[in-house]
């Protein structure tokens, strides 16, 4: 019985793939934020008013300006602060993007396939793609904020996963902290039948995000890619190895 309901599984969540209207839609207050981030004239005052009608958001980028690497603390009293003192508009920005997206996607924050791993390590491998483009040659021309965003993004297949088949990933969380050795996207291909760069890149197409984004994330496993916006895929995978390096591994 339990083989035939993951076999469903499988099938019901590659017919939902094919079918983007069946995939949760981009929440407003990320559409919002990805409007300014379009409009060359936005300012500091618009993103804040977006950020804070979003009491989630709000919270988020309160807390992740008062960590002790900006040095402001208890200081930091307003969006508006942690933003113009702490995490800069660009940064602010792109940061409140992916988490606003996230927010339509639920899963439990807990295991080595929980939301606070997924996130540790997401904002650790968009600042360090972020940096890595600023050091390349301007003829590659690699935006260094796109590049955030690829970091930010290239994992969000997992949040999928688990908030379409939150069963099934909670058994996919168990395998991963049991067989710690075995690699992930090998266990995924056992339990849903894709892996989460497959299913991610499906997801961030429907949002109809920049095909920098989609590309990084369906191929950041593919180092080796060579085909259009292989810039950021590798941008990805470099932060992704020396994330490792520091003991941080990817997902």
């Amino acid at each position: 019985m339990e083989n035939r309901n993951n076999e469903a599984a499988k099938t019901n969540l590659q017919q939902m793939l094919l079918h983007p209207e069946k995939l949760p839609p981009l929440p407003e207050t990320a559409q919002a934020l990805i409007l300014l981030r379009n409009n060359p004239n936005a300012n500091l005052d618009e993103l804040v008013t977006i950020i804070e009608k979003d009491p989630g958001l709000t919270s988020f980028m309160m807390k992740y300006a008062r960590m002790a690497i900006f040095g402001y603390g208890e200081r930091i009293t307003s969006v508006w602060h942690a933003i113009s003192l702490a995490l800069g508009f660009n940064s602010a920005l792109n940061m409140a993007i992916g988490v606003a997206s996230a927010g339509c996607l639920k899963i439990s924050n807990r295991g080595p396939l929980g939301r606070i791993r997924i996130w540790h390590h997401a904002l650790k491998c968009a600042a360090l793609c972020r940096e890595l483009a600023k050091t390349m040659d301007k003829k590659q021309s690699v935006d260094s904020g796109l590049a955030y965003l690829c970091g930010l993004f290239h994992n969000f297949g997992y949040l999928l996963f688990g908030h379409l088949l939150p069963q099934q990933y909670t058994f996919l969380n168990d395998l991963c902290q049991y067989y710690p050795a075995k690699e992930t996207r090998h266990l995924e291909l056992q339990v849903f039948g894709i892996t989460h760069d497959f299913a991610g890149a499906y997801l961030i197409e429907a949002w109809r995000l920049p095909g920098e984004i989609v590309t990084a994330v369906a191929e950041h496993h593919f180092p080796d890619y060579e085909g259009q916006h292989a810039h950021y895929v590798k941008l990805v995978a470099v932060a992704n190895r020396l994330l490792q390096n520091e003991g941080i591994s990817d997902l």
